[in-house]
């Protein structure tokens, strides 16, 4: 192909929203950059399609993004002057409970102490100190957990210490290190479901709340709990913004143009094979797919060491992946527990199901022996309450997630073929359970999304893993993916990693791709133009 023939300063393998990121960064900064993705379109998990009926645009991967107004690439970049925009839902989420209760919060902290204050008025007292304190080291910890290269836990028990945190604080000490979300939340709440609400928010961010240690970064998303906003228009719209970026400043993405061979030359990355031959990388290649695939598939064994690839090999995924059901409806959903709140009819992130922390352990635990609860609990948005474009007037879209394993016990990942259908029935009852006359007339038409078939289209979601990789105290921060590639370099001169394998972890962060931007400027010396986190 003659347009890839003179080669690129910079080759970044994948045009996921982290590559693209920093493929713009490093056009901006006066690079020639060249974004080669194997797929037909540009975005990774920026899926926006109409896979029930024309015109009902569903977000089949990415829904919620929680780092709008925080994460700098997006004014760095200038992404909302180049065709995004963002909704921010008033009712962020909810519960349903079996009773016919409800519980909400809203970005108006007022009216969510109001809703814990109907279940518990000491929780509701607990949950504004614990917010007003959060927030107000959100930026620092934001900074120092997410936008900087990964430190350890020790160096994070000496930054509460140094910003004075510890000894004043009620919420948030090195004791951290050893709690689950789990211990936090039974040590300063009361009310099984105000705990299953704030573990439910854990839980959709991938933190499984029985797991130790996990609590150490729990604040930081509970400082955010109020900042989950919707891309107008679909999540595409997001990477078509990126795409623009890149393009305004010189650099090219390529989809259908899959890198067979990271080539290695005097034992330096120098460019990439693909099926229209070499394009050479005069300064760097920079690889946003997951280890596994960019040292056992892309790189010839003689050009890594044998340690790396031994621990590579040993890299973990998530014991849970998501079941996805889509649906096309006839308008929008209204519920029973909106007698008792009717706020919940507003709520954009539903749980029903969750309604005590042995809820999440009992489903995790079904999760881990490959078994499908009998009756799901559902993770449900309707991004319609608050996009109306993303489908004809009157209707609306919705989306049901459910924990589930990528193997099942009875058959492994195959025997999801058999089994969609039913789960996918039995996951619509139980929403339109929850619905004044049972949602007679609401659904025009549904389609499932297995973990197998998730992982199949999206290959970087090994096993399903939307994350890229687990999360556990072992698998983060300084250790992620491993501890000799958690600072996004490799032992390959001129290789980067810049994927969701690295610090901090998967969802529309950008922080993979900002952080491996600030270790390639310090190595090529760039003049760092960008804001400094």
């Amino acid at each position: 192909m003659a347009m890839l023939s003179d080669g690129f300063d910079a080759i970044v393998i994948g045009a996921g929203h982290n590559g693209m990121a920093l493929a713009a960064y490093l056009a901006k900064s006066g690079l020639s950059v060249a974004v080669l993705e194997r797929r037909t379109e540009e975005g990774g998990g920026l899926c926006t399609e109409e896979v029930t009926e024309p015109n009902f645009l569903h977000n089949l991967h990415s829904n919620y993004h929680s780092l709008v107004g925080i994460c700098p690439v997006y004014d760095d970049l200038a992404l909302h002057d180049n065709g995004v925009e963002y909704v921010h839902p008033a009712v962020q989420m909810g519960s349903i409970f079996s009773d016919g209760s409800a519980l909400t919060i809203h970005t108006d902290m007022e009216k969510t102490a109001a809703s814990f204050a109907r279940f518990s008025r000491k929780d509701a007292d607990t949950w504004l100190r614990l917010f007003a304190e959060v927030s107000g080291y959100l930026d620092l910890m934001v900074r120092t957990l997410m936008y900087a290269p990964p430190i350890t836990l020790r160096d994070i028990t000496r930054a509460l210490a140094s910003w004075g945190v510890e000894d004043k604080s009620e919420f948030l000490t090195a004791r951290l290190r050893s709690m689950s979300v789990a211990d936090f939340l039974d040590r300063h709440f009361e009310n099984d479901r105000i705990k299953a609400m704030l573990a439910f928010h854990a839980a959709i961010c991938a933190y499984q709340p029985h797991v130790p240690g996990l609590a150490v970064t729990y604040p930081v998303l509970l400082g955010k709990i109020t900042n989950w906003q919707l891309c107008k228009g679909g999540s595409h719209r997001l990477a078509h913004a990126l795409m623009r970026v890149i393009v305004k400043a010189g650099g090219r993405v390529f989809p259908q143009v899959p890198v067979e061979k990271i080539v290695v030359e005097g034992g330096r990355a120098v460019g990439v094979m693909t099926p229209d031959g070499f394009v050479r990388a005069r300064r760097l290649v920079a690889s946003s797919l997951d280890v596994n695939q960019t040292f056992q598939s892309l790189l010839e064994p003689g050009a890594v060491p044998a340690r790396t690839l031994e621990e590579v090999a040993g890299v973990q995924y998530q014991d849970a992946s998501l079941f996805n059901v889509h649906l096309a409806m006839n308008g929008l959903p209204r519920y029973r527990a909106a007698a008792f709140d009717p706020d919940i009819d507003r709520a954009w992130i539903l749980n029903l199901g969750f309604e005590s922390l042995a809820d999440f352990e009992d489903e995790f635990a079904s999760v881990r022996a490959g078994r499908l609860p009998a009756v799901p609990r559902l993770n449900a948005a309707v991004n319609s309450l608050y996009d109306p474009t993303d489908a004809p007037p009157g209707m609306a879209t919705g989306l049901l997630r459910v924990f589930a394993p990528f193997a099942l016990a009875d058959g492994g990942a195959e025997a999801w073929s058999r089994e969609a259908r039913a789960y996918g029935e039995r996951a619509v009852e139980r929403w339109l359970g929850a619905m004044v006359d049972g949602g007679a007339g609401l659904v025009r038409r549904w389609i499932t999304e297995t973990p197998l078939e998730i992982s199949q289209k999206m290959i970087n979601y090994r096993y399903g893993d939307w994350m890229v990789g687990r999360i556990h105290p072992k698998s983060l921060l300084e250790n992620r993916p491993t501890q000799e590639l958690a600072q996004y370099r490799t032992p390959i001169p001129g290789l980067y990693l810049c994927g969701a394998s690295q610090h901090p972890h998967g969802y529309i962060t950008f922080a993979p791709g900002y952080n491996a931007l600030t270790v390639i400027a310090e190595d090529l010396g760039l003049e760092k133009w960008w804001a400094q986190v």
